[in-house]
């Protein structure tokens, strides 16, 4: 498969599209940066940014014309917007797309049929359908749960309310990945483009349980003050198809619950520790050294 050198990146400005940024450039990647006729994101000078209107294909495919690969990066709000993104990129003869999912195994059974997941197993199922039979291609990357953005964000623990809540018991081993893992794997699959064709890639930052979590945490806080509170994932999943029937609108209320059952719960698939593809995108688990000193810069 020729070498991928030139990448658009769309959704930039978030968390993932940002260590996406910063990994892609520090690879040498010619990185052009698609952007909203709205928005006034800042961007380093040293990427091209084209500002395009996503509702037009006209629009998308002129700004992917001499693309090699597309990378998204864009959160929920945005995940339906891939299918014209999708259109253009095999319309400008991109040869690899990598779509935003970056979450939960898209092959287990059980996470598939979460509401919370259907705009991406849409997509999935989009992007495998529209390339068959061109020169474009794909590859679906998934990491379980971005570890450092969720422990500055409360999902799971909330450090400085010295809260948490634990699923199952907390022993359910599940994976746990940091946002720059996440990117230098995106860079990993570029770089390996033959390997990860049209393929799942799996990401294994590190094996986590929450009992595991919460003695690292308070081994900088200590153990006073803490409020713990046990739950069980299918009552939570259960609250979010409550909370989703009752007010389809307010999507965090429902999606949060969703995600924490299929991200900390048993029966998800969402411990890659033995099925993971980190060599085959040059990475390695990290070591306990790198996972405490995660903990401590957020503590």
């Amino acid at each position: 498969m020729p070498s991928i050198h030139n990448v658009a990146l769309a959704g930039a400005s978030g968390p993932i599209g940002t260590a996406t940024l910063s990994a892609l450039t520090s690879a040498n990647f010619t990185v052009t940066v698609l952007t909203r006729l709205t928005s006034n994101t800042r961007l380093p000078s040293s990427v091209d940014v084209v500002a395009v209107d996503y509702t037009s294909l006209t629009s998308l495919t002129s700004a992917l014309r001499d693309m090699d690969a597309l990378v998204c990066t864009v959160g929920y709000a945005g995940m339906a917007s891939q299918r014209l993104l999708i259109d253009a990129a095999i319309a400008a003869g991109v040869k690899r797309i990598v779509p935003s999912e970056y979450g939960s195994d898209p092959a287990d059974a059980k996470a598939r049929t979460l509401p919370v997941f259907q705009d991406k197993v849409a997509v999935e199922k989009y992007v495998k359908e529209k390339t068959s039979g061109t020169m474009t291609t794909y590859t679906l990357l998934c990491n379980n749960q971005f570890f450092d953005w969720d422990l500055e964000n409360n999902f799971g623990i909330n450090i400085k309310e010295r809260k948490m809540e634990i699923f199952d018991g907390g022993e359910h081993v599940y994976t746990a990945t940091p946002l720059s893992f996440v990117a230098s794997g995106i860079v990993g699959v570029l770089m390996n483009s033959l390997e990860t064709k049209n393929s799942v890639v799996r990401l294994h930052g590190t094996s986590m349980t929450q009992n595991k979590l919460l003695s690292l945490v308070q081994k900088f806080t200590g153990t006073d003050g803490w409020d713990l509170k046990h739950v069980r994932s299918d009552e939570r999943e259960k609250e979010g198809y409550e909370k989703l029937q009752e007010n389809p609108g307010e999507f965090y209320g429902w999606a949060v619950p969703m995600l924490q059952a299929a991200t900390f719960g048993e029966g998800f698939g969402n411990d890659f520790s033995m099925k993971h593809d980190n060599k085959l995108v040059g990475l390695e688990d990290l070591g306990e050294d790198t996972v405490a000193a995660i903990v401590r810069e957020r503590v």
